[in-house]
């Protein structure tokens, strides 16, 4: 792992300890600063601000799931990923997940997730997508982002998986061939 990943994720570490007491809007730079031991200047080399560190982490985690349907992983396979990443870090997202703003992590994941879903769609279906895929996607992509929040607020009650099964089932079926991964993993981690 590099330097700026690092630093980075002793950012979100730090963020996650102090959204114990603080909710994410009074979390200031300088809190972060003080319990990673790093300088306000480094901080701002890595982050706009308390709100891009969420984000930062989510299109980090993402980046291993979500953002990968279409390419090397299917719809349920990136979906599957996806809860056991938020899963994993279930404190962190269950208190970020409090701020509802336009800044907030969860609008930003779904403003993005929508982009790499019809890039990649769009992608594999070879032309582009028609109004009607355009809406049921934009139906998706909302109920997606809703029952994702849903989820993360109450406290991740229900398993990964059956969040996932859920997310297959109601996929709109052209669009879980579209994002069929082009370049499958292997068991090994080695693309075919």
């Amino acid at each position: 792992m590099g330097r700026q990943i690092e630093t980075r994720l002793r950012f979100v570490a730090a963020l996650s300890g102090v959204m114990k007491e603080c909710p994410l809007e009074k979390v200031k730079v300088s809190h972060l600063c003080e319990a990673t031991g790093i300088s306000r200047a480094t901080f701002y080399e890595y982050f706009q601000d308390i709100f891009d560190v969420p984000t930062w982490f989510w299109d980090y985690l993402m980046s291993r799931s979500l953002y990968r349907m279409g390419i090397d992983q299917s719809c349920f396979a990136a979906h599957l990923k996806k809860f056991e990443l938020l899963h994993e870090n279930k404190e962190f997202f269950v208190n970020a997940f409090k701020c509802i703003d336009y800044n907030s992590v969860c609008e930003h994941g779904g403003r993005v997730v929508k982009e790499h879903i019809l890039e990649n769609a769009t992608a594999n279906a070879g032309r582009p997508l028609t109004k009607q895929e355009l809406l049921e996607i934009e139906f998706y992509n909302i109920g997606a982002q809703y029952m994702t929040r849903t989820w993360v607020r109450d406290g991740m009650v229900e398993l990964p998986l059956q969040m996932a099964e859920l997310y297959q089932k109601f996929t709109p079926e052209f669009l879980v061939r579209y994002l069929e991964p082009r370049c499958p993993i292997e068991a090994d981690g080695s693309s075919r």
